[in-house]
């Protein structure tokens, strides 16, 4: 019997993918100068306290304080809150030493709200 390594192939663990996904929509949103579109009363910027939300809650989940989430404010303010939560889930993931199940259902909301700014 011969047994064989697969190489080439590698799983990015969902906290990974979450980032990912943080770092994707933070380059997408900064890259728009029009920051009122991100104030906490206008959809996206709801999407956008939604998605730090989402990644304070996976932040916790890896055994970390999520500190103080934003409830509102302007533009610019929303888009530091996702900033500041993306931020702390960098740490939290360097930080921890395993994942905690949870995050992939945090990653599959936050890919659901990428969807919807994308509309």
């Amino acid at each position: 019997m011969t047994t064989m390594l697969r190489t080439g192939t590698t799983r990015t663990s969902a906290t990974g993918e979450l980032r990912h996904l943080l770092d994707d929509v933070l380059r997408s949103v900064g890259a728009d100068d029009d920051t009122d579109r991100y104030s906490s009363r206008a959809p996206a910027g709801r999407t956008l306290l939604a998605l730090a939300t989402v990644a304070r809650r996976a932040v916790a989940a890896l055994g970390t304080d999520p500190g103080v989430a934003l409830t509102g404010g302007p533009g610019i303010v929303v888009l530091r809150e996702l900033a500041s939560a993306a931020r702390l889930l960098d740490d939290a993931a360097e930080a921890a030493r395993q994942e905690s199940w949870e995050i992939d259902d945090y990653l599959a909301t936050a890919e659901q709200l990428r969807q919807t700014l994308r509309r």
